[in-house]
């Protein structure tokens, strides 16, 4: 009798683990000079009145960063409707301020936008985006703004409460938590305590009980490569204390991810970071390089790796919050998009444009629906 209840429990657990599948998606409408889009990193995601809105984000419009390209911060909004499986374009507009790299978190009244990076550098505003369908236009108020400048940092609404968790500040990596409570918004972000490390391009997420998740990311160091991160750390008091879960297979910086009902944490994308520490030794190198040609054989190497950088790959993810494991869930479509959000509106999953490859961003938008079935 145990061993036929231990059986039944198991399919049981294997039955509630839900799949992904996959629909054309679809690309970002052309720029407007009538030329295809080329995507963004780091765009505004989510949803307000009962659409999608992505928005900012950050690209090379002229030339990639190894001709001498340079990054230039976005404004323009995409409005999208549900369309079937799909999505279709209701509405464009365009935001005040460019900003990319921020958090967003779809709340009920609005999508806020935290943070982020703007032409004039790293900021702590948050404002929140309405959409107006009789219009076609967006809103914009002004939310608490954050205690100091942050990009690139985790966010998630937990409860009744917003929470942030570390990102770059102006010159540094924060190990920071930052609350704020929807209910009491004149007391605006208060802190809550420190991650066990500075790391930013992270995920946080919340499960539906009580769990904060922190996974994978990035530190920056003035002088050396960047460390990588594989961990998966799990809070139960408001990320007040952490203690460590089952790491992630890989290391894994700026990538999607989200809770879905099966009670799994789906992780769509992640840098490894192989090709991206490379690139890193190789900018170091250059810099203390007196030989002018040396320096330069050493900025064509760079150059030839970012060219030639192999992508982020398409293998899915799947963390059991029962089981403590990690598992291969299949693949996407196309490549992994990085620097991104990953938006979970009612059954559908979209990751919305992102970068591809080193300085190569899509303007495709990857489109899921989600089945516990």
């Amino acid at each position: 009798m145990r061993i036929i209840a231990g059986i039944l429990f198991t399919s049981a657990i294997n039955a509630q683990v839900g799949r992904l599948e996959w629909h054309k998606g679809i690309t970002l409408p052309a720029m407007q000079d009538g030329k295809m889009h080329i995507g963004l990193a780091g765009p505004i995601a989510g949803v307000t009145s009962d659409c999608l809105l992505i928005a900012g984000g950050a690209n090379f419009p002229h030339l990639p960063p190894w001709e001498g390209g340079t990054k230039e911060i976005q404004k323009e909004v995409f409005i999208y409707r549900k369309e079937g499986a799909g999505l279709r374009l209701a509405a464009q507009d365009s935001l005040s301020v460019a900003v990319a790299y921020a958090a967003s978190l779809s709340l009920p009244d609005g999508l806020l936008v935290i943070g982020g990076e703007t032409p004039d550098g790293k900021t702590a505003a948050c404002r929140l985006i309405k959409y107006d369908s009789s219009t076609k236009k967006i809103t914009v108020s002004d939310y608490p703004n954050l205690p100091v400048p942050l990009a690139n940092m985790g966010a998630v609404v937990h409860g009744n409460k917003l929470l942030v968790a570390g990102g770059e500040m102006q010159d540094a990596v924060s190990d920071q938590v930052f609350q704020l409570d929807l209910a009491h918004l004149e007391k605006g972000w208060g802190w809550v305590g420190k991650l066990p490390y500075a790391v930013s391009h992270l995920q946080l997420l919340s499960d539906s009980q009580n769990g904060l998740y922190l996974l994978g990311g990035r530190k920056a160091h003035p002088e050396s490569p960047s460390t990588l991160y594989h961990e998966l750390w799990c809070s139960t008091d408001n990320g007040i204390t952490w203690s460590k879960r089952t790491d992630i297979p890989f290391s894994a910086a700026a990538g999607t991810a989200c809770v879905l009902p099966d009670l799994g944490i789906w992780l769509l994308s992640a840098d490894r970071g192989n090709t991206f520490h490379q690139v890193e030794v190789l900018i170091f190198d250059a810099k203390k390089e007196t030989n002018p040609l040396q320096r330069q054989k050493l900025i064509d190497a760079k150059n030839k790796l970012q060219i030639n950088h192999p992508g982020f790959g398409r293998a899915i993810w799947r963390y059991d919050l029962h089981s403590n494991k990690w598992s291969r869930m299949g693949d996407l479509p196309s490549n992994g998009p990085v620097t991104t959000t990953a938006v979970f509106w009612d059954d559908m999953i979209i990751l919305p444009s992102g970068e591809i490859k080193a300085g190569v961003r899509t303007p495709e938008i990857l489109v899921a629906t989600f089945s516990n079935k």
